[in-house]
């Protein structure tokens, strides 16, 4: 599997890049906008990790770019960046994110997402040929706008990936996003999307509840 590491500061692109080579990633690196493009039309790679604060071109704009591109719109992208807040976040996924970490992360959690995202990815592709089939009515209305749709997204990576990784605490995010979606989009859900956010809610606060009953001294900590 081949990522493009795509990030400014030399000593971290050097230490991502030997971590990634160690975890059996081959790495290509670049340390401007204009280089991650040019590297990602030469050499399609199977993943991008993309840092935000680029010297030449935001890293959302690279982003876009990629997407709009026929040869990259279906690459993985995850961003990095120091802000890590819901806004950005959630901004990161409107300009088409796959998934999304904040500075400063452990190795061990960024190989866990990139191994989440490109799982996922992989069995996107395997269910491509099913596209031929009638296509079904969609999961959302038109009327919903780029904001839910982005919402939507976010949702999906991080419920995907506390199902699997359960144990770092992203049930307590996936739960605050389900909660903050409904604050902000009530009046553009279905009943059905609605009952959706609400049943995700109750699982993850089954699985916390089950959790901080496992662990000794009680409840989960906060995340900070």
């Amino acid at each position: 599997m081949q990522i493009l590491l795509v990030e400014d500061d030399p000593d971290i692109r050097i230490t991502l890049a030997q971590n990634l080579e160690d975890a059996g990633y081959v790495v290509s690196a670049a340390a401007t906008a204009a280089d991650a493009l040019r590297l990602a039309l030469a050499s399609r790679p199977d993943l991008v990790l993309l840092d935000l604060m680029l010297p030449d071109r935001p890293g959302a704009e690279v982003c876009q770019t990629l997407r709009a591109n026929p040869t990259t719109r279906a690459v993985p992208v995850i961003m990095v960046t120091a802000r890590s807040s819901e806004d950005d976040r959630i901004a990161g996924f409107e300009h088409g994110a796959d998934d999304y970490i904040g500075k400063p992360f452990s190795m061990r959690e960024l190989i866990l997402r990139i191994e989440a995202v490109l799982k996922r990815n992989r069995s996107a592709t395997a269910a491509a040929p099913e596209a031929a089939a009638p296509a079904a009515p969609p999961a959302l209305p038109l009327r919903i706008d780029s904001g839910w749709a982005a919402a939507r997204e976010q949702l999906r990576v991080w419920d995907g990936f506390s199902a699997n990784h359960f144990e770092r605490g992203e049930w307590r995010e996936c739960q605050e996003i389900c909660r903050n979606i409904l604050r902000r989009y009530a009046d553009q859900l279905t009943p059905a999307e609605s009952a959706t956010l609400h049943d995700r809610m109750r699982r993850c606060e089954e699985k916390l509840v089950a959790l901080a009953g496992s662990r000794p001294g009680g409840p989960l900590p906060q995340r900070r």
